[in-house]
């Protein structure tokens, strides 16, 4: 790849088709220690993983929250 004027990346049509990049797709961009570049596409937006999500039935205070847990962990202070 080459980068343009612009600081532009064109990724080549075979490694666009084996990924299923298509126009509009995000990706995440970071450089690891090596300092070598990752892209990895964001097949999702953080939104999408909740949209069919079940609205919640029962909250919890801290305090049940607390008890919860100390119950589950076998205290007897639950």
């Amino acid at each position: 790849m080459t980068l343009s004027s612009k600081g532009q990346l064109t990724i080549p049509r075979q490694l666009r088709e084996s990924l299923g990049l298509t126009p509009g797709t995000r990706l995440m961009v970071s450089v690891d220690p090596n300092g070598r570049l990752i892209l990895v596409p964001s097949l999702y937006e953080p939104e999408d993983l909740f949209r069919d999500r079940p609205t919640v039935q029962r909250s919890m205070t801290l305090e049940d929250m607390d008890r919860a847990i100390a119950a589950a962990a076998g205290r007897a202070d639950a």
